[in-house]
């Protein structure tokens, strides 16, 4: 007898209702793997913004594999002091030369103390990462030295000032009055003391009046007269250079600080050196942080990335925030639970604040944006 072995020749496939759920499942899978990788590959036109380093300018910091103080005068009596003062950075995930792709975006609409915004937030047309770091670098090494002039200006030492005329607009006012080189001197007759005097004397002549300036070429002085205009789309008058300013400063300020930049901790930096120069403890073991750029003349300006910044405070612990109060307009309806925020518009303010904090009372808050948007109406 021959036996025969009779089969369906379906095999593993012979169950047409699990072959079914098979096909179900692989398209489902489908469904999801497809889309999850194009986001995962296709670039997006946005970048995150979120929390960066928080750097404690009354500390030291690691360059070479040696601790060295963020902020040292070599030539100038410093003085012990005990706390923390935090400066605070902003990091932006994404350039238009390395795109975030649409998937990496996800963890940023989960976290509040991210921001998802277009990359045109963060760079100008053709601008590159490279561009925006160099630029940023410059812009810490100025504030630098403006924080430690508007420093020593607190603490009533003479800091001698000196204006350059290191560009000429074309077509400007400017243009074929100055040249590059150019030292100003006076303005009608006075010195010219420091830049905002310039610029206010400037803007309060108005277009078209004439300027007698007394400037100083190739070692000889002289005087020039200059009528400002109001470049197009501009709502100032302008004299149409751009001008250098130096510093003669009574002491050298040190500071150490390696891949930051940007002008967002020039508070912070007069506020470490005005602790460091003088003989009170301003913050008396208190942790502050903060943010705010600083003029020579102590004016506190706006900044950005206020919620990122408040987030970073919040998670270093400070007993203290303080803020530009030119953003209060940027402070967001949410802030991080515990946080005591102080709006200051200058140098005096800001160590007001914190003398105040630290003597256990509570300096002005964001009432004072409330009240200042109250009176501008």
């Amino acid at each position: 007898m021959v036996q025969h072995d009779v089969s369906s020749g379906l095999g593993e496939w012979g169950n047409p209702d699990e072959d079914r759920r098979r096909r179900r499942r692989y398209t489902v899978f489908g469904c999801i793997a497809i889309p999850i990788l194009l986001a995962a590959a296709i670039p997006s036109p946005y970048a995150i913004e979120r929390p960066g380093p928080v750097v404690d300018t009354l500390g030291d910091v690691t360059i070479n594999a040696a601790a060295e103080p963020v902020v040292s005068f070599p030539d100038a009596k410093t003085y012990p002091t005990t706390g923390t003062l935090n400066l605070l950075t902003v990091q932006v995930l994404g350039s238009p030369d390395q795109r975030r792709s649409w998937l990496s975006l996800l963890p940023a609409v989960f976290d509040p103390s991210q921001r998802i915004a277009p990359l045109t937030d963060f760079f100008v047309e053709g601008e590159t990462s490279d561009d925006r770091d160099a630029q940023n670098t410059a812009l810490m090494a100025s504030s630098q030295t403006t924080a430690a002039a508007a420093a020593f200006r607190e603490i009533g030492q003479d800091v001698g000032v000196t204006l350059t005329v290191a560009q000429i607009g074309k077509g400007s006012a400017a243009d074929g009055v100055l040249r590059e080189g150019d030292v100003l001197k006076t303005l009608d007759d006075e010195p010219i003391v420091d830049f905002a005097m310039l610029r206010t004397r400037t803007v309060a002549a108005g277009a078209g009046a004439t300027l007698r300036i007394g400037i100083e070429r190739e070692g000889k002085q002289q005087t020039v007269d200059l009528s400002p205009t109001i470049p197009d789309g501009g709502t100032e008058p302008l004299i149409g250079a751009t001008i250098s300013i130096s510093y003669d400063l009574p002491s050298e300020a040190d500071i150490k600080l390696e891949d930051i930049g940007g002008p967002s901790a020039g508070m912070v930096f007069s506020l470490a050196m005005v602790d460091r120069l003088t003989p009170e403890d301003m913050l008396n073991g208190l942790t502050v942080s903060g943010t705010g750029t600083m003029a020579d003349t102590g004016e506190v300006g706006p900044i950005g990335g206020l919620e990122q910044k408040m987030w970073a405070a919040s998670r270093a612990k400070s007993d203290l925030f303080l803020m530009p109060i030119g953003n209060c307009a940027d402070v967001p309806d949410h802030i991080p639970s515990g946080l005591q925020v102080a709006p200051v518009s200058t140098l005096s303010e800001a160590i007001d604040a914190v003398e105040t904090a630290a003597a256990g009372d509570d300096p002005a808050g964001l009432e004072r944006c409330t009240a200042d948007n109250s009176a501008a109406g």
